[in-house]
């Protein structure tokens, strides 16, 4: 063979293993992405499905400064504010008695498999399901931290068409409830009406569900 040949050999012999090399980063590259992609599946060893990313939908939501939002014991002071920092001293407190405000948010689960709802972001701060609501009708009428309402930075689970507090934090397929949120104490400043609500809702998948929200309003 001249020395032609053999470069020429040679040539093909690399292009071949380039080849393959693409190849096999393309099909790792795209397990990885798959992987993280929100199509997810239950774990072995995993006490709840890992849900996919986009199985929660907002249907609805109340951040008014105003009365009656979606119960007629769920008042917010009217203050021009949700109140939150400046509401720290009785923050436990219905707000009309100086306590934080709360907000509510209407979710559903779109996936085919039960998701738990394990916590929630508000403008990047954590709120925790509240467990002492559990099996309480919901009330906020008076004073109460023995779980009528939420206590601050914590959240009840209220299903539609119902005013008994959920005693798990699990939806089931094609369940829709309303998370009531007392917002925390601990926020630097209060929330301004004029300025949007970032949340995210963390449900043990891979990702969180982000909503950005319009503050003081309905919909």
């Amino acid at each position: 063979m001249t020395g032609l040949g053999r470069r020429r050999g040679l040539s093909e012999v690399i292009a071949t293993l380039l080849l393959l090399g693409i190849t096999a980063a393309g099909s790792f590259f795209l397990a990885n992405v798959m992987q993280g992609s929100g199509f997810g599946s239950i774990g072995a060893n995993a006490a709840s499905p890992v849900s996919p990313t986009y199985s929660i939908q907002m249907t609805g939501y109340d951040t008014r400064d105003s009365s009656d939002l979606e119960f007629a014991s769920l008042d917010n002071k009217f203050d021009k504010k949700l109140c939150t920092a400046t509401c720290a001293a009785s923050a436990d407190n219905i707000p009309e008695n100086g306590g934080t405000e709360f907000i509510v948010l209407q979710i559903k689960n779109v996936s085919p498999n039960s998701i738990f709802v394990k916590g929630l972001q508000i403008n990047g701060m954590t709120h925790p399901w509240d467990a002492q609501t559990g099996g309480r009708a919901f009330n906020a009428a008076t004073n109460d931290v023995s779980g009528n309402y939420p206590l601050n930075g914590r959240f009840s689970i209220v299903p539609s068409g119902n005013l008994v507090q959920k005693s798990d934090n699990e939806m089931s397929p094609d369940e829709e409830v309303r998370l009531v949120v007392k917002l925390s104490k601990d926020f630097a400043t209060d929330i301004s009406l004029s300025r949007p609500i970032q949340v995210m809702v963390d449900f043990g998948g891979s990702h969180s569900t982000q909503f950005v929200l319009v503050s003081g309003e309905t919909k």
